[in-house]
Formats: structure tokens, C-alpha cells, sequence
């Protein structure tokens, strides 16, 4: 297991020299799948490593391989944020590419594109039937209640894509809709310090009172967690004449 453990660890820190030197004395590696059928692939997508991401994809790493909450590493490069990552795994032909896909990623145009096309949103939902690592999407977040626009807005406000959050508001998602944890867009983006999201979901209306379903805390307190002082003074300030 030493070299699993070593291989794993050196793609979480984006080291590929010794990735590329543990495939080459153990090509199975490629494929090795840890806790949770995370495989390494699913790391690179989350840490947003591209070049041990392609070195796992030339040495036969599997690109639609799934996570026990039934995630592709596409899939967790979206919820991440790893743009460098998608890129890459959507070159190579990965599959799986939605609405909430192109939201969490920043991609505008393909989120247009899909509105405007008319397409059946039915078809545009995650992957996995609402399942996750440890069982935290509430009866009540966007994802479980089928609301894929709104869905898709939680995700850009996420990861900090404001203008994809502002064209999705204006295309009829809910400012309020919780994702993970119960929370909103407003939780997420204030704890990954994203300004102008926070800016744009106040300037909508977005609840600062609100609380999340596993913590039972404001936007405000998630903005403490993440460090972003600023961001918890503006939501203070707001919540002052809310």
C-alpha cells in the first residue's frame, strides 16, 4: 500500500515527475482507486493538476471512472472549479458535459447555448441520484427537488462565476436555492472569498439570514470560516438593514 499512498499524494500536490516515475514501475496505478473509488485522476480533477492529469490519461487512467456517490472525474473537476483540469478531460472526449457542468466551469456561452437551445433541463441534472460522500444534499437543495436551473446558479455562484449567475437569475433560477450542505450560492461564495458573486447575489436580493442544513450558520459565519473578513463585514452590513 506504500506506493498507492505515495502515488496518490504526489498527484493531490501536482508532483509529476513522480507520478510519471511511479506509472512506469507500476502501470496499474493508472486505474488504482482509493477511499470513496476516488481514483487518481479524480484527485488531479480536484486539485486542478493538469499535468498529472494528462500523464494519468496517456498511461491509461479511465476517464469515465465514478466515485461511490457516482462522480467522473469531469464531473468533480466541475464542482472544483478546475478549469484547467475540465479542459483537458473534455479534449480527451469525456462525457457527461451539462448545464450544472458548464455553470460550475464559467462557461457562458454553453450555458446560453443550452437555454436557449430549449433543451429539456430534465436532462441536464447531475450525475450520481443525489448521492455524496457522506449523504449532505437536504430533501430540499436544488439538486434533489429536480430544479436544474437553479441548481446550475448555486454551482456558478460556487466557484465564483458572476456573470453566469447573473444570466441564470435572469433566466428564472431561485437567488435562494440551496446545494450542498443546504446551503445557498451566498454560503459557498462568501467562504471561497468570491467578491464580485457575493456582490452581484446582494445586489439581487440574496438572503444573508439564511442558514445552512449542517451547520445551521449564516454567510456571513461561512465567510469567517473561509478567512474573508471583508466579504463577513459586507454581509454584516447588509444583514444590519435587512
Amino acid at each position: 500500500m506504500a506506493d498507492e499512498h505515495e502515488f496518490m499524494e504526489a498527484v493531490k500536490r501536482g508532483d509529476a515527475p513522480v507520478v510519471a516515475d511511479l506509472l512506469r514501475s507500476r502501470p496499474g496505478l493508472a486505474r488504482f482507486a482509493g477511499e470513496h473509488d476516488k481514483t487518481g485522476l479524480h484527485w488531479a480533477a480536484e486539485t486542478d493538476h493538469a499535468e498529472p492529469a494528462r500523464i494519468l490519461l496517456d498511461a491509461g487512467a479511465d476517464i469515465e471512472a465514478v466515485t461511490s456517490w457516482g462522480a467522473t472525474p469531469l464531473d468533480w473537476a466541475a464542482v472544483m472549479g478546475s478549469v484547467r483540469v475540465a479542459d483537458l478531460l473534455l479534449s480527451r472526449g469525456a462525457r457527461g458535459f451539462t448545464l450544472i457542468t458548464a455553470a460550475a466551469l464559467g462557461m457562458l456561452e454553453a450555458v446560453r447555448a443550452t437555454i436557449e437551445s430549449g433543451a429539456d433541463l430534465r436532462l441536464q441534472s447531475r450525475r450520481g441520484g443525489g448521492k455524496s460522500p457522506d449523504g449532505e444534499w437536504p430533501a430540499d437543495s436544488a439538486h434533489m427537488r429536480g430544479d436544474v436551473l437553479s441548481d446550475a446558479m448555486y454551482s456558478a455562484a460556487r466557484n465564483g462565476h458572476a456573470s453566469v449567475v447573473a444570466y441564470l437569475l435572469d433566466a428564472g433560477a431561485q437567488i435562494d436555492a440551496k446545494g450542498y450542505f443546504g446551503a445557498t450560492g451566498l454560503h459557498w461564495a462568501a467562504i471561497n472569498g468570491h467578491s464580485k458573486a457575493v456582490d452581484l447575489l446582494l445586489a439581487r436580493g440574496a438572503s444573508v439570514t439564511i442558514r445552512d442544513a449542517r451547520f445551521d450558520a449564516t454567510p456571513e459565519d461561512w465567510a469567517k470560516e473561509g478567512g474573508h473578513m471583508g466579504i463577513a463585514a459586507a454581509l454584516a452590513a447588509r444583514r444590519g438593514i435587512a
